[in-house]
């Protein structure tokens, strides 16, 4: 045997052994005890209702669950407003997904028939007898906005493309979040090469594309899109103009359903407070992740505001700006 030939045999061996053997360790991880979880986005266009549930232990093999019997009190500027109860008429279905399953539950929602002032804060409390602490959780409704010269061109690309134009003004006191979305109801009649009628219908939520510095960048890693963002909502601070006046533009590919088609645009404009953005953009990143195995990394976690709990109880702005 060459020298070589003896230290390769010699690796083949250690490796050899190395892969009969197995160390077997027992870990024990404790388990995070279950708390009173509080959601709720209060709006000043509708009555408060928050969802009150129960968390579980990431490695437990149950379902978050409505909480029926929990004890929800409500504040206005420190100043209790009344008990919000239990809505057990309407359920709503949730989703969970893992293992490639998907399991659907229902959710019940605590009303109180009070609607959210402007500039006001609210904070909620929960009791519950199964568990030794309170939750609470607060957030504050955002101030008023002011739209104005709200222009609208349908004449892009041989009315392809309309492009929305507004402006508002920012509080430079307080650091802002805005969201923007548009919705649509359309329809189209035309004969078909037979000499039918036929009719489509369009009714939701409408993509936009924005070259907004401001907006997040949704084709970052596409150098010949013309857009730096492209989607149905757009959530953003106002870092690059705090103080300031700021104008937005934005285009939408109209295709089969031009302007003069819809019945109904309106651009749906919210003020968030700053608690509010921290849940939107922590929950994105948080989905974006996607399962996490064992060597995949840290899981980002969804921004909560609730003590003694789990949740985010948060608050909006909502100014629905109708164009048609």
């Amino acid at each position: 045997l060459t020298m070589n030939n003896f230290i390769k045999i010699t690796f083949i061996l250690s490796l050899i052994a190395s892969c009969d053997m197995e160390t077997v360790i027992d870990l024990e991880i404790p388990q995070d005890p279950p708390m009173i979880v509080l959601n709720g986005v209060l709006d000043t266009d509708t009555t408060i209702s928050v969802i009150i549930s129960n968390s579980v232990g990431a490695f437990s093999n149950t379902n978050p669950a409505f909480l029926p019997n929990a004890e929800a009190f409500l504040y206005e500027n420190g100043s209790p407003v009344g008990q919000i109860f239990p809505d057990t008429d309407t359920a709503y279905q949730v989703n969970v997904y893992g293992d490639g399953l998907q399991i659907t539950y229902p959710m019940y929602v605590y009303k109180i028939n009070h609607t959210p002032i402007t500039s006001y804060t609210y904070r909620i409390e929960v009791n519950h007898p199964a568990f030794s602490e309170t939750a609470v959780a607060e957030t504050k409704i955002p101030d008023d906005i002011n739209i104005f010269n709200i222009v609208i061109d349908t004449t892009l690309d041989g009315g392809d493309r309309t492009r929305l134009n507004f402006s508002f003004n920012d509080d430079g006191a307080a650091r802002n979040y805005y969201r923007i979305r548009v919705f649509a109801q359309c329809s189209k009649s035309f004969e078909d090469e037979y000499g039918y009628f036929e009719e489509y219908y369009w009714d939701g939520d409408v993509d936009f594309s924005s070259n907004d510095p401001s907006f997040p960048q949704t084709n970052f890693f596409e150098l010949d899109e013309p857009y730096s963002f492209v989607g149905d909502e757009v959530i953003f601070s106002d870092a690059l103009f705090d103080g300031q006046e700021k104008n937005i533009i934005l285009d939408i590919e109209t295709y089969e359903y031009k302007f003069s088609y819809c019945d109904t645009v309106n651009i749906e404009f919210s003020t968030f407070s700053e608690d509010t953005y921290s849940y939107y953009t922590s929950l994105e990143s948080h989905l974006e992740s996607g399962e996490v195995d064992i060597f995949g990394g840290e899981v980002v976690s969804v921004y909560t505001n609730v003590q003694n709990g789990l949740g985010a109880l948060i608050s909006r702005n909502t100014q629905i700006i109708p164009l048609k």
